[in-house]
């Protein structure tokens, strides 16, 4: 059944040259195509090859009419985040926590030939299902599932725009007759024994306002291995909306273990100061985060 329905959800192979190359390449008028054909046809999907497996991406989600598709996601964000990770040599476990699509996933897993596998945890329902065809297409052991994650096992409402093929920036509200199923990670890693992780973790967390909540619920995992490497969304909507501060979501890590973050758009050699407010150092806009925390012995 699922075969059939990504079948429709795609376009005839013509077609999607032609939308492929529309998403990566600019020209005149591109937004006002891109804002009639989401109009008309908001559940499609476009398919990408990415090395020797396809990547589905939604018709209507603008980030990828503007940076140029999937494979180009961002790059000057994650070309670094990618080159550390290939730096570490040895094999490591991903976890995609608020994985949306994939992108992330796929982006990793195309630069970094030393990625063991992949666990992805997306609480939204039709981003679950582009996610997991996604993944089906991975040679490596990728592992998608439908929860949401933060500090407690339970239910949550999803305040989400359903409509949409994807909504990569909802938010989870507790709630004991939510439709959303909650887990913290130490939890789950300890009702499945059989998943393994690599003694070198990296944790990708874009949860729309549960970091704190996440990083509480896998003090266990992420005091347990011998690597952490932290890819960290700070984004000053959702951190006034929770009232929190980066300073906070800083501390509720290096709680667990020490850290040395760093900023890969702004310079990927110089550390954050924490001796100084985040957004005193850096323009108060969102940046990707990576916090890093390897024995001195590995480094």
């Amino acid at each position: 059944m699922q075969s059939f329905n990504f079948t429709k959800r795609h376009f005839n192979p013509l077609v999607n040259r032609c939308l492929v190359w529309a998403q990566t390449h600019e020209w005149r008028g591109k937004h006002r195509f891109y804002v009639w054909i989401s109009a008309r046809l908001p559940q499609k999907l476009i398919r990408y090859k990415v090395k020797e497996r396809f990547f589905s991406v939604p018709l209507t989600e603008l980030c990828f009419w503007l940076e140029g598709g999937p494979n180009n996601y961002y790059l000057e964000e994650f070309i670094p985040f990618c080159d550390l990770l290939s730096d570490l040599e040895k094999p490591f476990t991903l976890l995609d926590l608020g994985a949306d699509i994939g992108t992330v996933s796929s982006l990793v897993a195309s630069r970094c030939t030393n990625l063991n596998n992949i666990i992805a945890f997306e609480p939204n329902p039709n981003s679950f299902t582009v996610l997991e065809q996604n993944f089906s297409q991975f040679a490596l052991d990728a592992m998608a599932l439908n929860l949401a994650v933060s500090d407690f096992n339970g239910k949550a409402d999803l305040e989400a725009d359903m409509s949409r093929a994807n909504d990569h920036e909802g938010q989870i509200i507790r709630a004991d007759s939510g439709a959303v199923d909650v887990v913290s990670l130490d939890s789950w890693f300890r009702l499945n024994p059989q998943v393994k992780l690599c003694s070198r973790v990296v944790v990708k967390i874009d949860v729309e306002g549960q970091e704190q909540q996440v990083l509480a619920g896998a003090a266990q995992l992420l005091t347990s291995v011998d690597s952490v490497i932290l890819l960290l969304e700070i984004h000053p909507d959702v951190l006034i909306k929770t009232n929190i501060t980066p300073e906070e979501l800083f501390c509720q890590a290096e709680a667990l273990r020490g850290f040395d973050w760093y900023v890969p758009i702004v310079s990927k050699d110089k550390k954050v100061d924490r001796t100084t407010a985040f957004f005193k150092q850096y323009e108060m806009k969102q940046y990707d985060v990576i916090g890093i925390s390897i024995p001195v012995e590995q480094q």
